[in-house]
């Protein structure tokens, strides 16, 4: 054998094979009939066409359709919900009155259609305006074991095959941020925000200064709100009464006359 400089892999079968008696013979592939014939398709030899038409690898029936509300499980309880809240909602009322005035099934390019005891909107159930109800139904596709606490815009994709209401995106980002479980077992994706840094210690006396308001006081004198300036080098604090909805000229002037 010639000495080469083998890596670890090809070491490694080097020596394993040094265990067996054999003879390497190079064998011209016109005469590998066997080896071909169990290999090789027909239809890619030269000078024959490939079809692969007609060819079908997913069946249509092997795939549910997700342009289609499906209802099953425990969505059937909440669709009963939506059914008894839609005379609730003054625009499921006017949509459901047009509709029937018009003797039409759908309106505005099938944006709203009428199934049933339902409405729709763009194909999916439309959600009345009650939490509690929005909430149930995020829930479903957020915390059960099939769900698996998707992120937001995972669960959005599965909460709106099926349903739609104003702002479903806006309500299912809150619901997944403050998801007690998601904030406790996910990994955070943003980068480490680092070591504290203490503050600088101040030279002099009212050179840095903190600022907070108390407010929803009750009035007196025309006052319902507390400006507090705190001095973090002497701990002297000043309290100026004043109003919540003073506007930032009027901040200045406090700051300028009592600090």
């Amino acid at each position: 054998m010639k000495v080469q400089k083998l890596n670890w892999q090809q070491a490694r079968w080097a020596l394993y094979l040094s265990r067996f008696d054999f003879t390497l013979k190079h064998v011209p592939d016109t005469k590998i009939g066997k080896a071909d014939s169990l290999s090789r398709r027909l239809d890619w030899k030269v000078e024959v066409d490939k079809d692969n038409e007609d060819q079908v690898f997913i069946k249509d029936c092997w795939l549910r359709s997700l342009h289609k509300v499906v209802i099953e499980g425990l969505e059937v309880n909440i669709i009963e919900k939506i059914k008894k809240m839609r005379g609730k909602e003054k625009e499921i009322v006017r949509v459901v009155e047009k509709m029937k005035k018009a003797g039409i099934r759908a309106l505005k390019g099938k944006e709203w259609q009428l199934e049933g005891d339902l409405v729709l909107k763009e194909g999916k159930v439309y959600v009345p305006k009650d939490e509690k109800l929005k909430v149930e139904i995020i829930w479903l596709y957020h915390d059960v074991l099939v769900a698996g606490h998707g992120g937001k815009w995972k669960t959005t994709e599965l909460v709106t095959r099926n349903y739609w209401w104003p702002g479903v995106t806006r309500d299912v980002g809150k619901y997944v941020e403050e998801c007690d479980m998601c904030q406790r077992m996910k990994n955070r994706m943003k980068a480490p925000a680092g070591k504290l840094k203490l503050s600088k210690v101040p030279e002099k006396p009212w050179m840095y200064l903190t600022v907070d308001f108390i407010t929803k006081l009750l009035l007196v004198a025309g006052k319902d709100a507390i400006l507090v300036v705190y001095d973090r080098l002497s701990k002297m604090i000043h309290f100026v009464a004043t109003t919540e909805g003073m506007s930032v000229e009027r901040l200045a002037r406090l700051f300028r006359n009592n600090i």
